[in-house]
């Protein structure tokens, strides 16, 4: 089973942490999610697979929430479960509980605005690192931000981060060295 911690690792990607170097002064509230007896069964004509077996788990604003396990252990299926992401299909039994706020949500976090890293997330290898955060605060932070307010966000996830000798250097990939 996924195994949840909340540790800030250094490699999480950016775009994740814009979130978490918000200050509070700019009105931006998160919400508290907490997920218990999740559970994901998936009945086919070979049998039944257990996707996602009791997991339990929180997320709580201005915190950093990593899941972790090995390769098939069910990390992205519960994350596309609390998502609302899930795939309907013949067959899938999703069960748990999801509490949104202290509310016990019929819907999941159907209502709630969320987004997460996913597992194959793709940068652009010609931006610089700084470039590349700017871009995902452009796309992920509220329009009613200024573009300085923005640049202040992006300035204190590069200190917070200790990217300052990294911030102009190109993000590189298979073929363009960064």
């Amino acid at each position: 089973a996924a195994m949840v911690v909340s540790a800030p690792p250094r490699w999480i990607p950016a775009a994740l942490l814009l979130l978490m170097a918000v200050p509070p002064s700019l009105c931006l509230s998160g919400v508290n999610l907490e997920w218990s007896h999740v559970t994901a069964t998936l009945k086919t004509s070979k049998g039944t697979r257990h996707l996602i077996s009791n997991a339990c788990g929180k997320a709580a604003p201005g915190r950093l929430l990593a899941i972790m396990g090995p390769s098939g252990s069910g990390k992205t299926t519960m994350l596309n479960a609390l998502s609302g992401q899930l795939v309907r299909s013949k067959g899938l039994s999703l069960e748990g509980t999801v509490v949104v706020d202290g509310v016990v949500s019929k819907h999941g976090v159907a209502h709630v605005k969320k987004a997460y890293v996913k597992q194959d997330d793709v940068f652009y290898t010609q931006m610089t690192v700084r470039e590349t955060l700017n871009f995902h605060a452009k796309l992920r932070l509220p329009r009613s931000m200024s573009a300085a307010e923005k640049d202040s966000v992006v300035d204190r996830l590069v200190n917070k981060l200790s990217l300052s000798k990294a911030a102009n250097t190109i993000v590189g990939g298979g073929k363009v060295r960064g």
